[in-house]
């Protein structure tokens, strides 16, 4: 499988965050050994290491440290001091995949300083396994890099890949509130 041996970091642990940590647990994706959770409040932390039996730090730059799949998951507006916090600190070959609406592969390339970036925009229903998430992956992603992908994913249900990065903000725009309405 794509992820066995993978160490997956995942920065903020939020509503999309911790459904993910859900997902691959639930689905024995990763044991729980390999996920490491970053989350400022310790209360938070405690709460995911004892639901999860994950490893939990409240500093972004160790949780990456050891990381080959690193996802963000943090909102927007704080992405620029979280990737401030990490950068320097991810392993060469680390694999970023970020669920931050409406930043782009190439911002979050130059502001992390890697190549292997990919874009996904998930949907609330991937809480209970059964959403659909949009993505793409950035140039230096290569086929590998994209199965550990779509394993990644299939934590939070279905995925579909598009070829355009704009076509996620399209796929946003249509389906963002859809699973809520309906």
């Amino acid at each position: 499988m794509p992820l066995n041996n993978d160490t997956i970091a995942i920065i903020g642990c939020g509503t999309m965050g911790e459904a993910t940590v859900r997902g691959l647990v639930r689905r024995e994706l990763v044991t729980p050994e390999n996920i490491i959770a970053a989350h400022p409040r310790s209360e938070r932390r405690d709460q995911l290491v004892e639901t999860y039996r994950i490893r939990c730090e409240a500093d972004n730059r160790d949780a990456v440290a050891d990381a080959g799949v690193v996802v963000l998951a943090v909102k927007p507006q704080i992405l620029a001091e979280v990737m401030a916090s990490m950068n320097g600190g991810l392993v060469d070959d680390a694999l970023v995949i970020s669920f931050v609406a409406g930043v782009s592969i190439a911002a979050i390339e130059r502001g992390l300083g890697v190549r292997r970036v990919v874009r996904v925009m998930p949907n609330t229903p991937g809480q209970i396994g059964r959403g659909i998430s949009v993505w793409t992956a950035g140039a230096g992603v290569a086929e590998q890099g994209r199965a550990r992908v779509k394993a990644l994913l299939s934590a939070l249900g279905t995925d579909e890949f598009v070829t355009h990065e704009n076509e996620l903000d399209m796929a946003t725009a249509l389906s963002g509130t859809g699973p809520a309405s309906a």
